[in-house]
C-alpha cells in the first residue's frame, strides 16, 4: 500500500495542535467537518512525500520527515489552517 507520508502526520498531530490552539482561543470549534476542514487545508499545504507502507519504509521516512523539519512543517500548516477555517465555518 502507498501512502501520503504528510498526512499521517497531520493525523497525529491534530489532536495535540487543535487543544493547544483551543487553550489560547477557547471558542474555537473542534467538530468534524471543522477538523475535516482544517486537515484538508493543511494538507494541501504541505508537499507530498509517498511511501509504501511496511515497517522499515515508514520508520526511515518518519526519521527522515522529523529530521528535516518535518513535523514544525506540519505544525505550522495546521496553525494556519486552523485559523483560516476559525474564520470562516462552513457548519
Amino acid at each position: 500500500m502507498i501512502v501520503n507520508y504528510p498526512e499521517v502526520a497531520v493525523k497525529e498531530l491534530l489532536d495535540h495542535v487543535l487543544e493547544d490552539y483551543a487553550r489560547k482561543y477557547p471558542n474555537t470549534c473542534k467538530c468534524q467537518r471543522c477538523r475535516d476542514d482544517t486537515m484538508a487545508i493543511a494538507l494541501n499545504n504541505l508537499p507530498a512525500k509517498y511511501v509504501v507502507k511496511n515497517q522499515k519504509g515508514q520508520i526511515f521516512t518518519k526519521v527522515v520527515f522529523e529530521q528535516i523539519g518535518g513535523k514544525a512543517q506540519v505544525v505550522a500548516a495546521l496553525v494556519s489552517a486552523i485559523q483560516k477555517v476559525q474564520q470562516n465555518p462552513r457548519h
